[in-house]
């Protein structure tokens, strides 16, 4: 709830939770991209499993596909590569919108994600999204705290993924749990994008828990304060790319961000 003028590894489950580690060129498609990333059980179990995972994630694509073309469905081994510069040319930012579940956090100037392979992590300070292929508008990822603010590090850690062009970013500022009472938060997600809600509002209504306190973070740039907020608030899955420019770099004047706690 709060703007901003530019300039410990989590774990959560079932009610015990799993802090989780929790998207060039304009497509001339009638329907939009995606692509989802997730990992449910981890390398000589270096980090918890997610048991619901696969429904999340599976239950977003059988969802969104009904109305857009799902590109790619990847578990996390190996998968550092192509989060990064360099790899995500063909992931990534070939799609519209990234949709990603996995065990995630942040601390002094990264935001990280895990990977299934043990100690690998996907590197904010190394991500750069928006500036190849397609261009990854909409980051979504079902993670804890890779959208911290209370240090007053948002920036520092999101804004080399921002600066290539990506739009908006969903997730979380602390804690997202696993539990059978939130398997179905991709579908739900997916389902108010096909409704023409906002982005801000689908992901809000989509991590609401009746059981777990999950807490829910959105964040955009713009060149001033008010371009911001208007893309954070109202931004679409139908409007994105016709309604609000891409902005890289210096063209960049504003962050801004809006978080709810325990939904």
């Amino acid at each position: 709830m709060k703007n901003k003028h530019l300039l410990n590894f989590c774990i959560l489950s079932v009610l015990v939770v799993f802090c989780f580690l929790a998207l060039g060129f304009e497509p001339a498609f009638a329907t939009a991209r995606f692509g989802t990333g997730c990992q449910k059980e981890y390398q000589n179990g270096w980090l918890a499993t997610l048991d619901y995972n696969w429904d999340r994630c599976g239950w977003f694509n059988n969802e969104l596909d009904d109305t857009d073309t799902k590109v790619f469905y990847y578990n996390l081994h190996g998968a550092k590569w192509w989060w990064e510069e360099g790899g995500d040319s063909g992931t990534l930012d070939n799609v519209n919108l990234f949709y990603a579940s996995t065990h995630g956090g942040a601390w002094g100037d990264i935001s990280v994600w895990a990977m299934w392979n043990q100690n690998q992590l996907a590197d904010s300070s190394r991500m750069r999204l928006g500036n190849n292929s397609y261009g990854l508008s909409i980051l979504a990822t079902y993670s804890c705290e890779t959208l911290k603010f209370s240090d007053d590090k948002m920036w520092t850690r999101m804004g080399p993924i921002f600066r290539g062009g990506l739009r908006i970013a969903v997730g979380s500022h602390d804690k997202l749990y696993d539990s059978y009472t939130t398997d179905e938060v991709g579908e739900d997600f997916a389902d108010n994008l096909q409704g023409s809600n906002t982005i801000k509002w689908s992901w809000k209504d989509a991590v609401s828990d009746w059981s777990a306190d999950q807490d829910a973070t959105v964040m955009a740039t713009g060149t001033n304060r008010a371009d911001c907020e208007n893309r954070r608030d109202n931004m679409k899955w139908q409007n994105y790319s016709s309604g609000y420019p891409r902005l890289r770099d210096g063209q960049i004047g504003w962050y801004c961000y809006w978080y709810w706690n325990n939904l």
